[in-house]
């Protein structure tokens, strides 16, 4: 239900899209592929920490809000 999603920084900055979701055993992790109209073509691991990390999850409008450094 995620994949696909476009992932963006809560200042609205471009991270990519959901290519799929990692269980570990302390918490799940987002594997975010960078795209063409992404801030670059990283990929970045960002941890499922609801209220910390993930801010929003809009499904009808397909974005996740995510609070993260675009650096990482």
């Amino acid at each position: 239900q995620l994949t696909g999603l476009t992932v963006e920084t809560k200042l609205g900055v471009q991270l990519g899209q959901v290519d799929h979701l990692i269980a570990t055993g302390a918490n799940d992790v987002l594997v975010v592929q960078g795209q063409t109209d992404s801030i670059d073509r990283k990929q970045r691991l960002i941890p499922w920490l609801p209220d910390q990390v993930i801010t929003k999850i809009d499904l009808s409008g397909g974005v996740i809000r995510v609070n993260w450094d675009p650096d990482f």
